[in-house]
């Protein structure tokens, strides 16, 4: 659904980028709301990180298409008369949630476990940043120009990378969970 933020302006490059600004902000927004709300339970910080990440790799590597989160898309339909620009953040504080829509990779599984265990303050930041990384990409369309064809085609050519990378990034925090168990942290 972010990927289809390249066909927003329809000829309007400035009025795309407003939009797809909006969007991704509003995608921070979301992220941050749900890092911020999760309790800091820090001493058990290492083998619930543990836990979760091999659980998470055995699930990706068994089941490469995995689907996390609300199984429903953002609303299509809206009042009449209702700006743009809102309907976007709204639409980016779904996304950026990682709870509304599909998410297909079992770092997010990570992630909560990583927010549940470090306080309000790093569950804001790194909500906010998984809302961004995972909005961001919508304004690679618009950057390029992107017709409808081409932006929808990116799903597909880019799905292997971002396999690859959810069992590096799921593997990296079993790691950091290894390290912290052994400081104690």
């Amino acid at each position: 659904m972010g990927l289809s933020l390249g066909l927003l302006g329809r000829g309007d490059a400035a009025r795309a980028w407003r939009y797809g600004a909006i969007h991704v902000l509003g995608a921070a927004v979301g992220g941050a709301a749900v890092g911020g709300a999760l309790l800091g339970l820090g001493a058990w910080r290492a083998p619930i990180v543990g836990a979760v990440a091999l659980a998470a790799l055995a699930v990706a590597i068994a089941r490469p298409v995995y689907q996390l989160g609300r199984q429903r898309q953002v609303p299509r339909r809206w009042a009449r008369g209702t700006a743009p620009s809102r309907i976007y953040a709204i639409w980016g504080v779904m996304m950026g949630c990682g709870l509304y829509t599909p998410v297909y990779h079992t770092a997010l599984l990570v992630l909560l476990a990583v927010q549940l265990t470090s306080g309000p303050g790093w569950g804001l930041l790194t909500g906010a940043l998984f809302g961004l990384a995972r909005q961001v990409t919508a304004l690679w369309p618009v950057a390029r120009k992107l017709g409808p064809e081409a932006t929808m085609g990116l799903l597909e050519t880019l799905r292997p990378t971002a396999r690859g990378l959810n069992i590096a990034l799921v593997v990296a925090a079993l790691l950091l969970a290894v390290a912290l168990g052994r400081t104690g942290g």
